[in-house]
């Protein structure tokens, strides 16, 4: 039995990523039986208050403080944090971390470790991305897309949602299921993520699959074929592309 890492931050911005939550679990890679929970406010951002106003859920400032005053969450310094991260992952002798979306949750770790001079805890540790779990061997299949049909699970663009929210969502059965956007209670949910695709399909640990990260949703769309006034075809298509002036249809 070995014991692996799932970690989730919270930032106040994507370019300049300045921590203001880290949460973290440490669970055995058998039965997924968590040994350690940790979550994290970290002071030097969170004292500054026009750099945490920043921040896209500067609104949930009362909820963290409401966690604090109940010693469900810590303030310390970036350091502190990092030292204490360190002590962990040597006591449990993690060598595997996994994170949704980790590319931006590693940048994250980077750019705090290097802005307050010191030593990242996770540079000796294997990252891996949820992420690339959940899209090998859940968003890519049709119940998934059926179920973000079903519950109108689209993006802006009109593409099928791929979020760590709405898979859980899938995974749970549970559309009204809210993602609390907190880095302890984010990686609650990944890890589930990541026990499901362990346990329901037998994925191997320590992997990296490719991420798919955006999901074309094909709508049918009317059209009509003629040719000198009279109609030869009357159908839908899901795609449609111009090449040397002439419109091709993938039809349903």
């Amino acid at each position: 039995m070995e014991y692996i890492m799932i970690f989730d931050t919270e930032t106040t911005s994507l370019d300049k990523p300045f921590c203001y939550d880290v949460g973290y679990s440490i669970v055995n890679d058998e039965s997924f039986e968590v040994a350690l929970e940790k979550h994290f406010v970290v002071e030097q951002t969170w004292h500054n208050l026009p750099l945490f106003e920043s921040a896209y859920y500067k609104e949930k400032r009362p909820l963290y403080i409401g966690l604090m005053r109940q010693h469900k969450t810590t303030m310390n310094k970036w350091g502190y944090i990092m030292r204490e991260m360190a002590r962990d992952i040597k006591n449990y002798n993690v060598e595997h971390a996994y994170a949704y979306n980790s590319g931006f949750d590693d940048k994250v770790f980077t750019f705090n470790c290097d802005w307050f001079k010191c030593m990242n805890p996770l540079d000796n540790v294997a990252i891996h991305d949820i992420w690339g779990y959940a899209t090998q061997f859940i968003t890519n299949t049709l119940p998934y897309k059926m179920f973000c049909e079903a519950h109108e699970r689209y993006t802006d663009t009109g593409n099928y949602k791929g979020s760590a929210e709405v898979v859980y969502q899938y995974i749970t059965n549970n559309p009204d299921f809210v993602e609390a956007h907190m880095g302890l209670y984010d990686s609650q949910i990944e890890r589930k993520i990541l026990e499901y695709c362990i346990k329901e399909y037998n994925a191997p640990l320590h992997q990296d699959y490719q991420t798919t990260r955006i999901l074309p949703r094909l709508v049918p769309h009317p059209f009509t074929v003629k040719v000198n006034g009279d109609v030869i075809f009357e159908g839908e298509y899901i795609k449609k592309y111009n090449r040397n002036d002439v419109w091709n249809f993938t039809t349903t």
